[in-house]
This record gives structure tokens, sequence and C-alpha cells, in this order.
């Protein structure tokens, strides 16, 4: 499952009115801290949004942006949570663009919607390997979520070499109405972790994708982030009545590769605000009809994002 932000990953609505929105993270969910009676609530929002792309193919071009919202209730080893995507898009001469059929100004689709739903359980073996056990479901959609499901299955093994290095394996089954079951491996390294001044890093190599971020914390508050990931949304499912030549209840994919910069400041009461800057590159808009079978990518031109996410620890 994908999600859009520099750093990924999972994570139930009875809590939602409670909590708010969690921090992202790489496959395996990484080293978080915890309160002292073992509860903890993670909040977190952010807002996006990328300059104007021109399709490769037509004279067209679509601004994007978006916000993101992301809860977690954890209790001992238990965890549950819940998030909200919505994405915007504006376009300008979209009767240029061939996959789009009708007249003119009718634009391909204006905003897509992610829901999901996230369990984990964390168990440790010992003092160096703990497992993780995690459930999720999602629905990606534009406008009818029949058909948009998405679930995914897996077990995170993370082993503490040292005080400076961990490793978490993760293993997962996912399954899409568009696509079917597909398995997947991913390997995460981390670096100096638990740092709170100096350099720290993560390295993820999977089958979709390899990630990587470098960390320097000038203080505790303060530190920078490099990294470069890929990005973008779910797969999502396109409406009955999409002009989308071809496409009507098919899905869409809006994939691209990000090199960018993060600034993270930690505020008094747990709380952080972050700022990115970032070049999406190889930005692709890849359509698959209801049936299952794989059509076009459409290519768009380079662009600079910008983003601002504040957090909270509960």
């Amino acid at each position: 499952m994908k999600h859009r932000t520099s750093e990924k990953r999972f994570f139930l609505l009875t809590y939602i009115f409670a909590l708010g929105l969690p921090t992202t993270s790489f496959a395996g969910g990484g080293h978080t801290h915890s309160n002292s009676d073992g509860v903890e609530s993670n909040i977190e929002i952010e807002f996006f949004s990328m300059g104007d792309s021109k399709s490769k193919t037509g004279n067209a071009q679509v601004g994007t942006s978006g916000v993101l919202l992301e809860t977690e209730y954890e209790n001992d080893d238990m965890s549950f949570s819940f998030n909200y995507e919505r994405w915007s898009y504006n376009w300008t001469n979209p009767e240029n663009l061939s996959f789009v059929s009708g007249t003119a100004g009718n634009n391909p689709w204006s905003t897509f919607s992610t829901l999901q739903f996230g369990w984990s359980y964390e168990q440790d073996i010992s003092e160096q390997w703990e497992f993780k056990y995690y459930v999720e479901a999602e629905s990606s959609f534009e406008k009818q979520t029949s058909e948009s499901r998405e679930y995914e299955a897996g077990v995170d093994f993370t082993y503490d070499l040292s005080d400076s290095w961990a490793f978490t394996l993760n293993t997962n089954f996912e399954y899409l109405d568009a696509e079917g079951g597909a398995l997947g491996v991913d390997l995460g390294i981390e670096w100096n972790h638990d740092k709170q001044e100096g350099w720290s890093g993560e390295f993820e190599v999977s089958s979709e994708f390899p990630e990587t971020s470098l960390t320097y914390h000038f203080i505790k508050e303060f530190s920078t982030t490099m990294f470069y990931n890929e990005s973008g949304t779910n797969t999502i499912r396109l409406s009955d009545s999409s002009p989308v030549t071809g496409m009507q209840g098919g899905y869409l994919e809006d994939e691209y590769n990000s090199l960018g910069i993060q600034l993270d400041y930690d505020l008094t009461n747990e709380g952080s605000l972050s700022f990115s800057v970032q070049q999406n590159t190889g930005r692709e808009l890849s359509f698959t009809d209801r049936a299952g079978k794989a059509g076009a990518i459409y290519e768009l031109d380079d662009v600079t994002e910008i983003s601002l996410t504040y957090s909270h620890i509960f």
C-alpha cells in the first residue's frame, strides 16, 4: 500500500475523535517514544502543494494539492490507526489530453479520497529481537467506493544489532480488487535511530522501490533530513462516469520519485513542525480498466512540491 509522504507506511475509527493524526515511518515502523503508562496517541496533519506539471503528450497541465490526516493509538504492545487522504487536481486545457473524451473543459477528475484502518501488535522475543504483526484495510476512490478495497497483512522481524544499528525484515501479502494478490518483501536498515544529536539514517530495499534518508540533528529539538523515495497516490478507483476513455470504473495511479530536504522542529508539549521542499521526477499516470487489464501510461514533467506538517504526541 502506497502512502504519499517522505516516510511511509501503516497504521480504529473508535478512537478518531479522541486522537487525531500520527507520524509516518519507513516500513517496519522504526523506534518510537512511549509514555511510562504504555499508552500513547499520535496525531498528524500534512498539507502539500505541487506546481503545474505539463503533460508530455498534449498541451495540458495540472496542479496538485492535498491534505493527509493520520491517527494512531497505542496501548502497550497493541496499536490502532485511522488515516485519511484527499487529493485535488486543477487542470488547464484538459481537452488536449489524449485519454480524455467529451467536450472542452471536461476534467479527467478533480478529487480523490483514501480511507485506511489498521491494527498491529508488537511482541518482544528477546532484548534484541522483536516481532510486529499488522493488518490493514483501505479504500481509495473518486466517487464510488465499490471495488476500491485493498488489504494487507504482514509481519516485521526487527533485530537490534547494537545501539547504533537495527535491521527490519518485512514480509507481507497485499490484495487489491483491481489486481488480485501479491507477496512482498522489504528490508529496512536504521542507523543511530535513537540519536538526538549528530547524524542518523534509514535505508529500505523493497519489492517496490529503494528509499533512503539521512538526518542531521543540530540539537535535540532541530534537525534536517535529506530523502529520496517513491511517492504518489494509492490505486484509485475511477468513477463509473469517468471521462477517461475506456476507464469507467477503472483504476489510476499517479506515481513519481521524490528527492528533497525536510526541516523538523520539536515544539513544547510533545508537538513538532516540519517543512519540506522536494523535486518530483518521473511522474506517470497509469491506468487499469475495471477488468484488471493494464492500459496506457502518460508522463508528466518534473515539478516542485512543498509541504507543511504538524504532529503531536499525547
